[in-house]
This record gives C-alpha cells, structure tokens and sequence, in this order.
C-alpha cells in the first residue's frame, strides 16, 4: 500500500538555497520561461491526478472490506465509529500527501531546469546556467544575451514536460478500475442489502439486511440487584418459530437459551430471568437476524449510613434537648422531634414517613454530596405510631426494607388532688363558721392554678347533678408554680361569694390546673364533697351525738378488754390443772 500510494514526483534533489524563489528571472527569454512553468504545472498536475486515484482505491476498499467484515460480524456502532475515523484519516493524508504536498514543492525554475538537464543530458548545464546567469547581475551582458538566446533557441523544438514521467500513473489506474468495477458490481448485486451496509458504514443505525430483521425492544437496563427482568426483541420479516439469546454473565462462559415467541405476539420474543444478582450483556438471534448487544446493570439502591434522633420537650416543661435512641422513642405529646442522618450515595429525594397518620415530610437532600437529610416533626397528642425513612438516589432508585422506629406518646397527666386524712366528705357548719381545707396538689411539671368551686345544691334544677364547671369559682391564692404545693385554706368570706346562709347546702370541689399551654392545660376536680350550713342547735346536737358514740366506743374497749381479761384468767386454770395431774 505505501509504495502503490508513493509519489515519484516529490523525489528530488535536496532543497536548494534559493528554494523561496519561485519566479521566473525576468531576463529569462519568454520560450524559456514557457518551457520551464510547462514543465512545473505537469509535475503538480500528475501528482494530483495519483492523489484522485489513490483516493478512489482507498474508498472502493472501505467498501469492499468493511462491508464484508460488518456483513460476517454485525460490527457494533462503537466499531464502525472507529473504522469511520480511521477512513477519514486516511483520506486526509491521501489530501495532504498528493495534494497540499505537491502543491507547497512545486518545481522551482532551478529545479525544473535539473529535472529537464537529467532526462536530456545534451543540455548539460547549459539550461540551469541560463537561468541562474538570467537572475545575476554579474558577468558581461552581451555575453549572458548571447547564451540565452543560443539557449533559447535549442528549446525551440524541445518539449521539457516528459521530463515528469507518467508511468507510474498506470498501476494506480488499473488498479482503481478494477476496484471500481468489483465495488460497482458488489453492490448493484447486492442491492438493498448493499446500500445498508453502506448507510451502517457512516454510522446511519440500522439492522443488517437479513431475512429476519432483530429490533430490540428491551435495550440497556439498569435495574436494582434481586429483581426480575424481562427481555424482549421484535422480529421483523421473516417470523421464526424459536429464537436463541446469549446471555454473557461477567467472568463466566456465555450462555445459549431457548426462547420463543409470546402467544399474544407472535412477533415478539421474549426471555425471563428472575432473580439478576449479577450485570451481564445479551443479544437475540432469531432466523439469520442478529440483534445489537445490550446490556443489564445492576443498581444499589441507598442505603442509611446514620440516623439521630433528637428530642425536644414544649417550653413549659422546661427540659432541655436530648438524644434518643432509636430503640426508645419515647415523647411527650407536644414535643418535636428531630430526625438527621446521611446515606451511602447522593440523594435525589428523601422522605420522612410517619405510620399511624399516614403523612410524608419531603426532606431536601444536604450538605456537598447531597448525601445529608434532616426534618422536624411536632408530635401530636394521638395516632403517631413510628416513623421511618425512605431514600432515592439519582438512578431513581429507592432504598429497601427500611426500618420503622416505633414511637410511644406520652400525654402530660393532669394535676393530682390528696386530701389530709381526717377530713369528712359531709360536714356541718354554722353561719358564722369558716370553712377550712387541707390537701396537697402535685404534677408532673408545675401546677399554674387551684381553685375552691363551690355550688348552692337548691339552685340545682329537678333532676340535675352538681357540675363543678358552672360552679362558682373561688382562686386559692398559691405560692410560685412548682410540681407539688400543700394547702391550709380557710375560706375566710364565703358570704360574699355565695349565699351562705342557714338551711343551704352546697356541693363543692377543689380544681387544679397546670401550666401546659402546648396540648392542655391540665384540669383536675377533686371528688365532690357537701357543706351543709345549719343551726346552732342542730350543731350542738351534731356534737353530742359524736361525744355519745366516743362514749359507747370507749365503754365497748372496757368491755372488751374486761371479757379478754376474764378469758385469760381461765386459760392460766386450765393450765394449772394440767401441769397438777402431769
């Protein structure tokens, strides 16, 4: 190949020191000049027409060639893209080489005379002293006129362009004829098939011109590890009655299998493979079609590297932040909860998922490699179950089994009411008399306020039930909140807030409040209890009753103690008798 692209017309002496100076001397006689510039224009003429040539044969041999090896191999497009450059490059030298080259060395006057002084060794040096003496100004002018002139007038009747020899051209034409006509014939008798290939040779993608036509339905997959993937090829043309895919599994030996077409479509084959753990490549053949080859990646779905829990209690239980482990999410009602972490791959979304009330919080992915995440969630009174974390990577695809933390909500208890002991359920009192309390009130956190609620049972309609909530309601003045707080009251003016007077009765309560100003407050009755104001009579004998049931009480202990007395006296009889007859 390289001597049948070689260029005979850029062998020459080496450049001469004047090789700038293209132009004729203008002493030069005009016949000479003429004889000279004919000679140079059928040096560049003769190279061009080798370097058409040459271009010629090298495209009939792509054609030949690598229709051929894409016909026998179904050459996949990254292929063909290298053959196309490689074309082009060729083509591009073959430019250069016959072309710019030739174009860039064209013969000098001097050379042209060398090149006319070799094929006519007659001449001597007669041609190049001519031109030389043309462009020098030494020497006598007379005698330089006159061998100019002898020289001119022995080129009168010569023609120097043979001194370019043509032969060479002859191999170049032969063989582009003959490549002509092959390729020509090729395709005409090939034809359609031919131009296809042709088409597939600048990269036009279509399928080989087979009598079953493959195209693909399924192409390149990327599917999470473990599914199930179905692949799957449309035949066009002929429709063969099985068909064969070879599936290539990285680092083991391909694999034939079976397949056939599906009932609904009888043009369409398909292949199931359950369970893809590892990528692999595939490629349908059905009939003397060939399919492109494809592949199946596997992708890893995100997976949580870290996850913090932080919790946060409402303001009026004044506790600070605090960690939790993911074990035991335990929050009061009213808390927030601040959820962080990070995943082993970028993010394109992440979603923060509470069971119980079916809610999602979107999370916009953080921090440089977006692999960050975090939300704050308020936890209501009731309904919230756990919570758990759902990741998508850029590939679309979403983390699996992922786990649920359970959350436990407590409710802030409300206030709790103790009374001293001593303290009856029904007591009687006089006009004049103050009522006094003694309980205790405790929390969990504080409690805010307590009250004495206090309702005349005679303003009570037929039927209806004391109800602290329309009592009236007296505030018990109380030292700074706090968890728990004891209480001596006396009501020191019922009068004034009530109609406290002989003959009414009145059912009362104590209230408490506590300082939850997130989900509560917290509101706690006591139990209710009745005052009765009565008589100064009926009190006095209210007393004396008492101080008769003291008095039997106390004559029933002395009783009893006398019979427990007399008891033993007989148990220690009885045992001295015993101990007598022993």
């Amino acid at each position: 190949m390289k001597k049948l692209f070689a260029n005979p017309i850029l062998k020459r002496h080496p450049a001469q020191p004047r090789r700038e100076r293209l132009s004729m001397p203008s002493a030069l006689p005009p016949l000479i000049a003429r004889r000279l510039n004919a000679l140079s224009a059928r040096a560049l003429h003769i190279a061009w027409t080798g370097g058409l040539l040459s271009i010629v044969i090298a495209l009939c041999a792509f054609v030949l060639m690598q229709g051929a090896a894409d016909w026998l191999f179904d050459l996949p497009l990254r292929v063909r893209v290298l053959f196309l450059l490689a074309d082009l490059g060729l083509l591009a030298f073959l430019i250069f080489h016959f072309g710019i080259h030739p174009w860039l060395r064209r013969l000098s006057p001097d050379e042209a005379a060398l090149r006319a002084e070799r094929q006519w060794p007659e001449l001597r040096t007669g041609l190049i002293s001519s031109v030389q003496l043309a462009r020098s100004a030494d020497g006598s002018p007379c005698i330089i006129n006159a061998l100019l002139e002898k020289m001119a007038a022995r080129l009168s009747g010569l023609d120097l362009r043979p001194a370019v020899p043509s032969r060479w051209l002859r191999k170049l034409v032969l063989s582009a004829l003959v490549l002509v006509v092959v390729a020509g014939g090729a395709i005409a008798w090939f034809a359609p098939k031919s131009l296809i290939l042709l088409r597939r040779m600048v990269l036009i993608n279509e399928p080989l011109p087979t009598e079953t036509i493959v195209i693909a339905v399924t192409k390149d997959i990327a599917i999470p590890a473990g599914q199930t993937i179905e692949l799957s090829a449309l035949a066009s043309g002929h429709l063969p009655r099985s068909g064969r895919v070879e599936v290539n599994y990285e680092g083991k030996r391909p694999e034939m299998v079976s397949v056939s077409p599906k009932a609904s479509s009888p043009e369409v084959f398909a292949l199931q493979i359950s369970n893809v753990q590892q990528p692999l490549t595939y490629r349908f053949y059905l009939n003397d079609g060939r399919g492109e080859e494809w592949k199946v990646t596997l992708l890893h779905p995100p997976v949580m590297e870290e996850i913090v829990f932080e919790g946060t209690s409402p303001p009026y239980t004044e506790l600070p932040p605090t960690r939790l482990t993911p074990g035991s999410l335990n929050l009061l009602a009213g808390s927030k909860i601040t959820v962080s972490g990070k995943s082993s791959q970028p993010l394109a979304s992440a979603n923060l998922v509470l069971t119980g009330l079916e809610k999602t919080i979107a999370m916009k992915p953080g921090g440089t490699d977006r692999r960050e995440f975090r939300a704050e969630v308020d936890v209501p009174k009731e309904n919230l179950t756990g919570l758990f974390v759902e990741l998508k990577n850029d590939d679309d695809i979403a983390s699996q089994d992922n786990t649920v933390y359970g959350i436990e909500v407590i409710r802030d208890r409300p206030p709790e009411i103790l009374f001293a002991e001593g303290q009856t359920d029904n007591i009687n009192l006089v006009p004049g008399q103050k009522p006094r309390l003694r309980f205790e009130v405790r929390d969990d956190f504080k409690v805010k306020e307590v009250f004495l609620c206090v309702q005349a049972t005679n303003t009570l309609g037929e039927g209806e039930e004391p109800n602290p909530e329309k009592a009236k309601q007296i505030p018990i003045t109380m030292p700074k909140p706090a968890a728990g707080l004891s209480f001596d009251y006396e009501w020191a003016d019922p009068e004034k807030a009530v109609d406290w007077a002989e003959g009414v009765t009145f059912a009362w309560w104590i209230k408490a409040v506590d300082n939850n100003d997130v989900t509560g407050p917290g509101v706690t009755y006591s139990a209710p209890r009745q005052w009765s104001v009565v008589s100064l009579q009926t009190k006095r004998a209210e007393l004396a009753e008492q101080l008769r049931k003291h008095a039997e009480s106390i004559k029933d202990l002395s009783g009893a103690q006398e019979d427990v007395r007399k008891e033993l006296g007989e148990l220690l009889k009885q045992e001295k008798n015993e101990n007598e007859k022993r």
